[in-house]
């Protein structure tokens, strides 16, 4: 059952990393099966919609994993606020291999994403701006600042990540990872 997860869990990584090199409307079954190293009527076996459940599958095993590196930590009032925030920087900084690795919402056609996608992604970025929003809170920001801090740093992480993508520049999104890193740090120095 164990090896069966595993195996599950290592698929649905290779569609993620076709998926996010791709996006949704340039990833063919071929370019699918070529990547998983699976034959064509097994990845409909185990997608019996083809194209659309391994995005599905896709993007609820990244939900799942915003929530469990991200989200679920910075949630953590153990930890002190600083260490959460350090710390959902550098998981972000793997997630995007230092921004050498595309969001899958900026590849997406969200335009022609199925309804229930588009609701998932919504709520994890509502997740995510909340659990910012708290830790802003909690270091005494008030709620519009808190508010308005966790939109401008959701909007960095985003467009950072698309800027690397378009110029090239290797160093755009840990520029900009470094310095939301500082500003915070400043904001708890006040």
């Amino acid at each position: 059952m164990a090896q069966q997860a595993n195996e599950n869990t290592v698929l649905i990584e290779a569609l993620f990393d076709i998926f996010r090199n791709h996006g949704y409307e340039g990833t063919t079954i071929s370019l699918l099966s070529e990547g998983t190293g699976l034959q064509k009527s097994s990845l409909y076996h185990h997608f019996p919609a083809g194209k659309e459940d391994m995005l599905k599958a896709v993007v609820v095993y990244v939900s799942m994993q915003v929530h469990k590196h991200i989200i679920t930590p910075l949630l953590d009032t153990q930890e002190k606020p600083e260490k959460r925030f350090s710390n959902m920087i550098a998981t972000i900084k793997a997630f995007y291999s230092d921004g050498r690795k595309n969001c899958l919402l900026n590849v997406l056609n969200l335009g022609e994403a199925k309804a229930e996608i588009k609701e998932l992604q919504n709520y994890d970025y509502n997740a995510w701006l909340n659990a910012l929003i708290q830790l802003g809170k909690e270091v005494g920001m008030s709620l519009q600042e808190a508010t308005e801090w966790s939109e401008r740093f959701l909007i960095v992480v985003e467009g950072a990540l698309v800027i690397q993508r378009l110029t090239g520049n290797k160093l755009t999104f840990e520029k900009q990872m470094e310095y939301e890193k500082n500003q915070f740090q400043q904001f708890l120095n006040q």
